[in-house]
């Protein structure tokens, strides 16, 4: 038998046994989403008997650094094609992939991802939900509300596991969806990755100032406006002490810098988005999360990965992340004065910020380790293939 056609049986074999897992995902933010998604998709691209592919409605970021990574991308883009014709694109890359499972990221990609996987035998579909609806259609937004309803609908129904980041999370989720249908899997981090990350750049900070970021989009959630304030308190409590650095843009940015305008504060500055956020946070003193609500946030575990305190409001996944203050520090309200006490004892305190970093430390290589993340994802995805073979 000659190489050419051993080679041939070699390749069907493979075919035959390799799991084939399809990610679909927006792709137009740099979020948390995105980038749990790429964490996820770099570890299964390492992974022998997995192929992967990721499939985007959008060129970006995430699309940058997972073809840098050497995972295959196809890119749809939304923008110059309506539903249709992204779903005839989608099936078209199914029908050659032939994926065991869809695994979808958000609302718009969860009704694609089950009209997808219907239309190609054998495929299945699942979601994870990475936070909180962020934007609740009012009483009036009928067609808003509409494609909420659907969406629930598709994943009472359609997609299953419904994988939420946290139990919070999946507390939040049972009043849409039976329990059986809901799993836990929580985010995890490559640190070695983030480490590299975080060499790959070299960036000038104010000198002698602790150094406080903020890290992420600026919506309404994630309560930019108590960060200004927080710096505001800072400076009047510690004068010169404190230096803060707002990492990232979004519709909240315009009235943030008018915030920090009507105040006259000269300590804080706005970086707009970062593509290199992990250089400039492996070079602060303490993470800040002012959010009213979180997933499970991969800022928060790209900070631990870096050795840098997190101060956090104690919402969502974040108390259960930072082992309810053994590994951070949480914050009971939105009472900026509070934050202001804490960032201060870390400022001071340098066994007691040595402690923390040592717990979180601990943490992030364990319970919230890209292999921990992954691991569980494969064993998911691995039911459905079981399941088609």
């Amino acid at each position: 038998m000659n190489d050419e056609l051993l080679a041939a049986y070699s390749i069907v074999d493979r075919l035959k046994t390799e799991l084939r897992v399809l990610q679909l995902a927006s792709g137009d933010l740099w979020a948390g989403a995105e980038v749990q998604l790429y964490y996820l998709a770099c570890y299964l691209h390492r992974q022998e008997g997995v192929d992967l592919l990721v499939v985007l409605l959008n060129p970006g970021e995430l699309q940058q650094r997972l073809i840098a990574a050497g995972v295959a991308v196809e890119v749809l883009d939304e923008s110059h094609a309506g539903f249709v014709r992204l779903l005839i694109r989608l099936c078209r890359i199914c029908g050659g992939f032939k994926p065991d499972v869809i695994h979808t990221h958000r609302q718009k990609e969860n009704l694609l991802g089950v009209l997808a996987a219907a239309m190609n035998p054998g495929t299945r579909s699942m979601r994870t939900v990475h936070g909180g609806n962020e934007h609740l259609p009012r009483f009036l937004q009928v067609g808003k509300r509409l494609r909420v309803w659907v969406d629930h609908w598709l994943g009472q129904h359609l997609q299953k596991p419904v994988v939420c980041v946290s139990d919070d999370l999946k507390s939040v989720l049972s009043a849409h969806y039976a329990v059986d249908r809901l799993l836990v899997i929580e985010n995890g981090v490559d640190t070695e990755k983030v480490r590299d990350l975080a060499r790959a750049g070299d960036i000038e900070l104010m000198p002698d100032r602790f150094l406080v970021a903020f890290v992420g989009r600026m919506v309404p959630i994630k309560r930019i406006d108590l960060f200004v304030e927080i710096a505001r308190l800072a400076e009047r409590d510690f004068p010169e002490k404190f230096y803060f650095y707002a990492i990232g843009d979004g519709s909240e940015l315009k009235g943030a810098q008018d915030q920090v305008s009507e105040h006259g504060l000269s300590n804080i500055s706005f970086t707009g988005f970062r593509a290199d956020a992990q250089c400039w946070l492996a070079r602060m003193n303490a993470l800040c999360i002012t959010s009213d609500h979180e997933g499970l946030p991969m800022g928060a575990l790209e900070a631990m990965a870096l050795r840098i305190p997190v101060v956090a409001r104690g919402v969502g996944g974040i108390t259960a992340v930072l082992d309810r203050g053994h590994a951070g520090t949480l914050i009971k309200s939105a009472e900026p004065h509070l934050f202001v006490e804490a960032l201060n004892q870390l400022r001071v305190d340098s066994e007691y910020s040595q402690n923390v970093v040592e717990a979180a430390w601990e943490r992030v290589n364990g319970r919230y380790s890209v292999t921990a993340m992954a691991d569980q994802y494969q064993r998911v995805y691995g039911r459905f293939h079981t399941t088609k073979s």
